[in-house]
Order: C-alpha cells, then structure tokens, then sequence
C-alpha cells in the first residue's frame, strides 16, 4: 500500500527492533522510511527488503539531520505522515555512582532529547492524517533496576513526555503509545557486555570488594538477555498491531518477563528493593 496516509517513519533501524519493525512493516504494506546510521546498514536493509522501503542516514542526536529526513518524507509524502515510531536508544551498564555527567547526558540526549525532537519536526504531518506516535520504552521506564540507573531515568523521562503529549496533542486526535518490551535478544547485550568489562577494570579500589559483585551480576543477566525468547520481531509484530487499531491500548508490555515487572508496581517498594539488593549479591540488612 503506496498510500501516503500510510507512510511511517522508523527510526534506529540499523539492528534490532527498528531494523524488524522497518521489515516487518514494508511487508505489511506500510510506506516506510527507515532511519539510521551506517551506509553499510542501509544498503544490507534495502537489500533484505527487496527494495520495499526507503532508507535515511539519520543520527537523531542531530537537529539539522532531523530536519533534512522530515523534509525529505514531507516532499514524498506531501499529504502526511500516518506514524512515527521513535525506535532509536542506547543502554548503559554501570553503576550510578561511577556514571559520569558526560555519560548520563549522552543516554538522555538520544533516549530522550531526540525522540521529543522528533516528534516537534514531524507533528506538522501527523497534524495533517490525525496520525500516531509509538514511542519505545522499556520496562525500566516503571522500574528503576540497580547498574542501569542512566538508562533507567532516561526511558521514566520519556513516558513523562509520552504521558503529557498523550493529553496536549487531544485537540488533533494524534495518539500515542508506548512500546515496553523486556528483554529482547539484540545487539544492545553485546555493547552491555563490553561496558561491563571495560568498567569493571576501573572501579575504585575502596569500592571493588562490592561494586565488583554488583558487575558481576550484571553480567550475568546481561547473557540472559542475549539468550532471551523474545525477539526483535515479536516487538515487531505488535508495533504493527498497533497501527492497525483503530483505538490502539496507551502502554503495551512485551514478553514473559515484562508482563512480570509490571506487577512489581503492586508491591511495597522496600519489599522491591530488598529483593533487588539480594539479587545483587547484597545480603546486609538495612534498617
């Protein structure tokens, strides 16, 4: 389907989930435009889709390449856009105490400043359709989890924007959703498993004999998110449910493990937090 009231805009679609979604959703018949980084991607994209969708070099940390893409859809698409999904994150495997402000405004800078950004270039078209917004969060945007602190804040402060646009942008009937999967086996573990180790060499001597444990935990769960059952695609197959509804739910939970932290929100936090310390490898009682 060519129809430019079907034209969907993907971004961070050089692996994982927006590189599926991109896929998944030129199948189905959507207009795609895919945004993302590497030449090297685009081509492998272009050539996995037959094709069937157009690719953008697009760092979404950056305002004029933003504009140039939307410029680009709005040329092609001159009667407007029917969906924006802001894919494009990055993680960050560290304890909060040896995250540096450079790191933590580089997380909220792609994780968060970019999305609201595209949102503010492509709200022009979207105007023009009533379109849609699906933002992609994580389960860590409910709860907050010990050595992912950053990327913790950075997706709570993307379902505050989501939460607030879901209300100002009534007047134009544009709707949004939010994207929380679990752990999904992409790339993102590997880089996680990089961090790790990289880090682990330099923690504080006064501080190794507890912050090394909590590496190593770390690193044990991030194996388990590489080896995890859900996939890419099947974060895949529900953005595509919800641009087919026609009153898409306001927050979707992917995955087994998802579903599960979502009812952490129904216990006490000092029960929640005593359960992540042990799981830490912290058995010292706190008042």
């Amino acid at each position: 389907m060519n129809t430019p009231a079907r034209t969907v805009f993907v971004t961070g679609c050089s692996t994982g989930i927006g590189r599926a979604t991109a896929l998944l959703l030129a199948e189905k018949g959507f207009r795609v435009f895919a945004g993302l980084r590497g030449e090297q991607q685009a081509a492998e994209l272009e050539n996995a889709s037959k094709g069937s969708l157009t690719t953008i070099l697009l760092d979404v940390t950056q305002e004029d390449q933003i504009a140039s893409a939307v410029a680009t859809i709005q040329a092609a698409c001159p009667e407007g856009l029917y969906a924006l999904v802001n894919n494009a994150g990055v993680a960050l495997a560290a304890a909060t105490e040896l995250t540096t402000a450079d790191e933590l405004r580089k997380v909220l800078e792609v994780n968060v400043v970019a999305p609201l950004r595209m949102i503010q270039h492509c709200l022009p078209m979207l105007r023009q359709t009533h379109g849609r917004i699906i933002n992609v969060s994580s389960m860590n945007g409910t709860q907050a989890l010990p050595m992912v602190g950053a990327y913790s804040a950075s997706k709570h402060a993307l379902e505050a924007i989501n939460d607030t646009l879901r209300v100002e942008l009534r007047p134009w009937r544009i709707k949004l959703s939010l994207i929380r999967p679990g752990q999904v086996r992409t790339p993102i573990f590997h880089k996680s498993h990089q961090q790790i180790e990289e880090r682990r060499d330099k923690i504080p001597p006064e501080l190794c004999p507890t912050y090394s444990e909590f590496y190593t935990r770390a690193a044990e769960f991030n194996e388990r998110g590489a080896k995890s059952r859900t996939s890419p695609e099947d974060v895949a197959r529900v953005i595509h449910r919800v641009l087919k509804a026609r009153w898409p739910r306001v927050h979707y939970h992917v995955g087994l493990d998802a579903h599960g932290m979502n009812l952490l929100r129904y216990v006490h936090p000092k029960l929640v937090d005593r359960v992540l310390a042990r799981v830490m490898g912290l058995f010292h009682p706190v008042d």
